[in-house]
């Protein structure tokens, strides 16, 4: 075999057999077109072929920093609607456009601010109106206890969250009774105020006042009627310089007349008395139609029939008025009768009211003015306690929306405020909210005509030596594209309008944020930021990884955080679910739950009355350490029933003994004044009584309220007794909203009582 021959084989044998090694392999490193790499080692194989860690394919340990040109993980292109800012979240449209999240509007804020002081002494009966043409400008009016019950007016302001106020001006140098004031909203700055005057022998009086600024000036009084009561006033908002004022005839059986006015420059002229009402009414309410030139309405009680509650329609018509048939919106005791129109709905207005046949409740009823009549829609409560002093306005920016104020009796007597939403003829009420934490009489709100949703309200603050007060308030006027289902997630890069535009969908990393705190989770707010509390609606973000990081939450919503929700101020509930999102749960509460505590001290009588209601089905009071003030004395108890304690009607079985000596006594009465509890009772507070009293259903209307007793108590010969009994008023059915007890001579000399709701 030729010796080029056998290399050949040589070399064939070495291939075949794998016998190329790194010891017997001599030649370059092999090109790439070849098949090779063309490097000597790992590193410049890997650029050879171009694929450097960190440069060409992730590193291992995440790092991304040198790679360039890839698309954002997680980021979809959406056509853009209207500008989006970079890093602003966006929802998804319903035409699958993307628009960057936003709102307008406040939210709901009760109170806006602390409260102000207009007064620092006893300020009665106070009325406030806005001027239209001035924003944020009003005047109050009110009897100023502190300077001899001077007719007095104060200028203020509303700005922002707070209130300021001029100096105060003295309309009217002696007794001022129920001044009322209104704004003409044809002509700035002019007001009228009526009032009764008390140093003319309460004859009904009218002033013309200008506002400028925080000054005020008055012309002449004027004289409309003699002797009159509850004045109401309104100014007709398509006549300029017209008005209305209605009043009680107290001179000729409380009639209800009305008298027109026409100002002039500071001056006033009325026309001829027009009597609407021949009965005896109390509780007079008044407001113009603005849909409807000349049209007004009056509502009122009839003191003349059961004390029901009244409206009729009115026209004005030159210096006269007019009337259709009146017409009851309440077959039952009524008090506190208010009415304010609906400048968004035609004809529609609202009837506040107590019905005081239904526990007092504060209710209203939508009225519908067609010509010279008025229909009603059904009585909605808004208020299931005692309601007194009730005011009502309309908010002349956001359509069918209202504000109720009042004093809550079934709430220590404090300011209370509730927005209402008409819809044709029914009304609807969201929650309570308490503007003053005080027993606070007098109230009075209005919306201010220039701020969406802000309302001022003014009252004589009881727990604050009655001084005048006012304090705002905010309803939530919020309007947003933000729902709890469409945030989807935010924009990488600033957009115009039409761009297609880079979002970073939910379960990416937004990158492009800032001032971040990490570790903390955020929620998108409706005015297009995040923070780190909820809104509303309550949309969660995601979790901030680093300062300019948000890991965006990728669960469905409405998807919570992995931990549990805030703790602040939650102390005592638990942890649940709805089934999607946890939240804090209040333990139902189990027994007994102590309701209010009156502690009696030489008192003529001790009222219970916080707090009786349908809360609960049954009450306990306990009584201990009770002395009279004389020896063996009778105790006894009334019932406060539709409104007013009772004075006759009562029917009793007790059985008592002065001690386990003396046989078992029974005393039984029918139709008495006043539920005998125990006669005999000793007066020293060595020896006090005790006793344990349950009440059932005090908020039934169709049966009587029977009380039931049992107890321990000292005769007045010194020997040990006990009692037990139950008596009812059996004339009078209507709700019990409290329990009235006293001695039948002297007073209660001490006591303590205690009403407790039993858990239902």
């Amino acid at each position: 075999m030729s010796k080029a021959r056998t290399n050949a084989e040589t070399l064939r044998t070495a291939l075949v057999a794998g016998d190329v090694t790194n010891a017997n392999f001599t030649g370059a490193d092999l090109d790439i077109a070849k098949g090779g790499t063309g490097a000597s080692s790992a590193g410049a194989a890997r650029t050879a072929l171009g694929v450097v860690i960190g440069t060409d394919v992730l590193a291992p340990n995440g790092s991304a920093a040198n790679l360039t040109n890839l698309p954002a993980g997680g980021a979809e292109d959406f056509v853009a609607s209207g500008t989006l800012p970079n890093g602003k979240p966006v929802i998804l449209k319903a035409n699958g456009q993307i628009e960057v999240v936003s709102g307008t509007g406040g939210s709901q804020s009760i109170p806006l601010g602390s409260e102000s002081v207009y007064n620092s002494g006893a300020s009665y009966s106070n009325s406030f109106a806005f001027d239209p043409s001035n924003a944020g400008r009003f005047v109050v009016v009110y009897m100023d206890a502190g300077n001899s019950s001077h007719g007095t007016a104060i200028a203020g302001l509303v700005s922002g969250s707070s209130i300021s106020f001029g100096s105060e001006v003295v309309f009217n140098a002696s007794g001022s009774d129920s001044p009322v004031v209104a704004f003409d909203p044809n002509t700035a700055g002019k007001f009228c105020v009526a009032y009764m005057d008390e140093g003319n022998s309460a004859a009904g009086t009218a002033i013309v006042g200008t506002m400028s600024g925080f000054s005020l000036s008055f012309g002449s009084e004027v004289v409309f009627q003699a002797n009159s009561r509850s004045m109401q006033i309104a100014y007709d908002p398509n006549t300029a310089n017209k008005l209305v004022i209605i009043c009680r005839d107290w001179a000729g059986g409380a009639k209800g007349n009305a008298f027109v006015g026409t100002v002039s420059g500071t001056s006033i002229s009325f026309g001829t008395k027009v009597v609407f009402s021949t009965q005896n009414i109390n509780f007079l309410g008044l407001a113009f139609d603005p849909s409807t030139a000349n049209k007004f309405v009056v509502t009122c009680v009839d003191n003349d029939n059961s004390q029901y509650g009244k409206a009729l329609v009115g026209t004005v018509s030159g210096t006269s008025t007019s009337y259709g048939n009146s017409e009851y919106f309440n077959t039952g005791t009524t008090t506190f009768t208010q009415v304010a129109f609906d400048p968004s709905n035609a004809n529609k207005c609202v009837i506040a009211y107590k019905d005081s046949d239904n526990a007092n409740k504060g209710t209203v009823r939508v009225a519908t003015v067609s010509g010279t009549g008025i229909t009603f829609g059904a009585e909605v409560v808004f208020n299931a306690g005692d309601s007194t002093y009730l005011s009502v306005d309309f908010d002349p920016n956001r359509a069918n929306k209202c504000v109720i104020s009042y004093r809550d009796q079934g709430n220590s007597g404090y300011a209370t405020v509730i927005e209402g939403t008409m819809s044709g003829t029914g009304i609807s009420f969201g929650s309570e909210v308490v503007v003053n934490s005080g027993a606070s009489d007098e109230t009075n709100v209005l919306f201010d005509p220039n701020v969406s949703g802000k309302f001022l309200v003014t009252y004589m603050d009881a727990g604050n030596s009655n001084y005048g007060t006012a304090i705002l308030g905010q309803f939530n006027t919020l309007q947003t594209n933000l729902t709890a289902t469409n945030f989807l997630g935010t924009a990488t890069a600033a957009y115009t309008n039409g761009q297609t535009a880079s979002i970073m969908l939910k379960g990416g990393i937004s990158d492009n944020q800032s001032s971040l705190t990490v570790g903390s989770t955020y929620y998108v707010q409706t005015n297009g930021t995040f923070a780190t509390s909820a809104g509303t609606p309550s949309v969660l973000a995601g979790k901030a990884v680093s300062a300019t990081s948000l890991l965006l939450n990728g669960l469905a919503p409405p998807a919570t955080p992995d931990e549990i929700p805030s703790q602040s101020g939650n102390t005592g509930k638990f942890l649940t679910t709805d089934g999607s999102a946890p939240s804090w749960g209040t333990v139902a509460p189990a027994g007994l739950t102590l309701l209010s505590t009156v502690t009696a001290s030489s008192s003529s009588t001790v009222d219970i009355e916080t707090t009786f209601n349908n809360t609960y089905d049954e009450y306990v009071l306990i009584i201990s350490n009770l002395t009279g003030s004389s020896l063996g004395r009778q105790f006894e108890m009334r019932q406060k029933l539709s409104g007013s304690y009772r004075t006759s009607g009562y029917a009793q079985h007790y059985v008592y003994a002065t001690s386990h000596q003396n046989a078992q006594s029974v005393n039984s009465v029918y139709n008495a004044n006043s539920i005998r509890v125990i006669g005999n009772v000793y007066n020293n507070a060595t020896k006090p009584t005790h006793m344990w009293l349950n009440i059932s259903s005090p908020s039934a209307a169709n049966m009587a309220k029977l009380i039931r007793w049992s107890g321990m108590y000292f005769h007045e010969n010194e020997r040990l007794g006990h009692m037990n009994g139950a008596g009812a008023n059996m004339t009078t059915f209507g709700a019990m909203t409290g329990l009235r007890f006293f001695f039948d001579s002297g007073s209660v000399a001490t006591g303590i009582f205690r009403l407790y709701g039993v858990a239902k």
